[in-house]
């Protein structure tokens, strides 16, 4: 266990997966060093709940936002309801927004154009509102440089990064952090390793993405945020700082990101 906290900078505390033992999840997570934990927004409906559950615990912090997966369930009135929500209920991000180019059923390619629209409005919504955004990038880095380009004064973080370190770099000149999950541990993660030894610890997050992405040692259970211990392990493997000093900035970096 670090001596230095750590923050799990994205979870999806406030899933059905954790109905049961959240309690319980969250005591797991606190006596492995993790101090707060982030709970990003995927669809409108979901909002309340996230909100419920960090009124309960000052250690878990609400993002509110529209998931690209679920882009054909939005409605434009959901980009207008996300607006007057923040303004009642300040979270400490928007997201998680974002894009995700795979198909979304066997037979149906993703919507393209329909994820672009959402995306940039919340985009848009970050930049009225001084708040960073948390993005979602499944084979799609590339269209998302593009579409962050557009923005100024935009800030957050690319959530379970699964590009090159080339747009890693990209990413981080733009003012982005770089969030690496459970991914990382697995002995075939090479492009991913070569990220986390790399860019600068300056921009680096940590998370889990629980209750999916679990780690290498976890695989195939339930990922919750008490395995980020093993994501953390991995990164000091892989780099030269102390783990000590890896623990200290991540946290930091969460901190300065999410205003904590």
């Amino acid at each position: 266990m670090p001596v230095q906290p750590l923050i799990d900078s994205h979870c999806h505390l406030d899933f059905e997966a954790f109905d049961e033992d959240r309690t319980q999840v969250y005591e797991r997570a606190a006596a492995a060093g993790i101090s707060d934990i982030i709970i990003p927004g995927t669809e409108r409906r979901y909002w309340a709940r996230i909100n419920r559950l960090c009124a309960r615990n000052e250690n878990f912090h609400a993002c509110y936002g529209l998931h690209p997966y679920w882009s054909k369930q939005h409605s434009e009135q959901d980009i207008e309801a996300l607006t007057r929500y923040i303004a009642d209920h300040r979270p400490v991000a928007i997201g998680e927004c974002g894009l995700d180019f795979r198909s979304q059923m066997i037979t149906e390619p993703a919507d393209k154009n329909t994820q672009c629209f959402f995306f940039e409005a919340q985009l848009g919504i970050a930049v009225q509102q001084d708040l960073p955004v948390v993005i979602h990038s499944v084979r799609a880095t590339e269209t998302v440089i593009q579409v962050i380009k557009k923005f100024n004064k935009l800030r957050g973080m690319i959530h379970s990064f699964s590009g090159s370190l080339e747009q890693a770099n990209q990413l981080i000149e733009l003012g982005f952090y770089i969030s690496l999950s459970g991914g990382i541990t697995y002995d075939r993660a090479n492009k991913l390793r070569k990220v986390a030894a790399q860019i600068p610890l300056t921009s680096l997050l940590l998370e889990t993405d629980a209750p999916d992405q679990p780690d290498q040692n976890n695989s195939g259970k339930r990922n919750e945020p008490s395995f980020l211990i093993n994501t953390l392990d991995t990164i000091d493997d892989l780099r030269e700082e102390p783990r000590e000093l890896i623990a200290k900035q991540t946290t930091a970096n969460a901190k300065t990101l999410f205003g904590l």
